[in-house]
């Protein structure tokens, strides 16, 4: 129940804002759709980018402050390869559960770590999704694109490859699909995921490529 008390709030909350500010699902009239992934880089980084190469399909990866710390080349390596990279805190935590400074030094230090977004104004997903009206108005006074999602996988709580490509390919057009880095199992779903929205066909494009300019 509290639940979904907290996920109406949060639609009511996202609903009242702009659209080229908090996105969570691009334009319906082109056949499009977003891959995003969070929480790398790890030990699995490589193995994602070399299976997205041979699928020559582009992403938008989401990047917590202290994983960039631990691999730091490892941004250079996505942006070469063609991805997308944001922001997603720094140390995972909940922005609700953040007083305004320590929300602005999570996001400070990692977009010092990321370096310019080629984007052009720096995005941000917060980490669980979680988000208020404070928090959020506090993005935006700072000129941050809050990127969200309209289509969630389930391979945080789900490890059967098959179950998170169906939810996946599954996506309609403008929809921004969300993964996980790190995962066995969303790496094994993944080409299953690229080719059945193909051969609906859709493209795949970056988050910032489906959002027109």
């Amino acid at each position: 129940m509290l639940r979904s008390v907290r996920s109406r709030v949060k639609s009511t909350v996202l609903n009242a804002l702009p659209n080229t500010r908090v996105i969570r699902r691009g334009p319906t009239n082109l056949r499009r759709v977003a891959l995003t992934f969070d929480d790398g880089p790890d030990e699995m980084t490589g193995h994602y980018l070399d299976l997205l190469d041979r699928l020559a399909c582009p992403a938008t990866f989401f990047l917590p402050g202290r994983r960039v710390e631990l691999r730091p080349a490892m941004v250079r390596e996505y942006t070469r390869r063609g991805h997308q990279v944001a922001a997603h805190g720094y140390d995972h935590r909940r922005f609700p559960d953040l007083g305004w400074g320590e929300l602005r030094d999570q996001l400070d230090r990692t977009d010092a770590l990321i370096g310019v977004q080629p984007a052009g104004r720096p995005w941000v997903r917060p980490p669980f999704g979680a988000i208020d009206a404070r928090s959020l108005a506090q993005m935006m006074a700072l000129g941050y694109v809050v990127a969200m999602w309209s289509l969630d996988s389930g391979d945080w709580e789900v490890r059967d490859p098959d179950e998170i490509a169906g939810r996946s390919v599954a996506a309609t057009s403008g929809d921004v699909v969300l993964l996980h880095e790190g995962q066995d199992w969303t790496l094994a779903a993944v080409p299953r995921i690229v080719r059945g929205l193909r051969d609906a066909g859709y493209e795949l494009v970056t988050m910032a490529d489906l959002f027109p300019r």
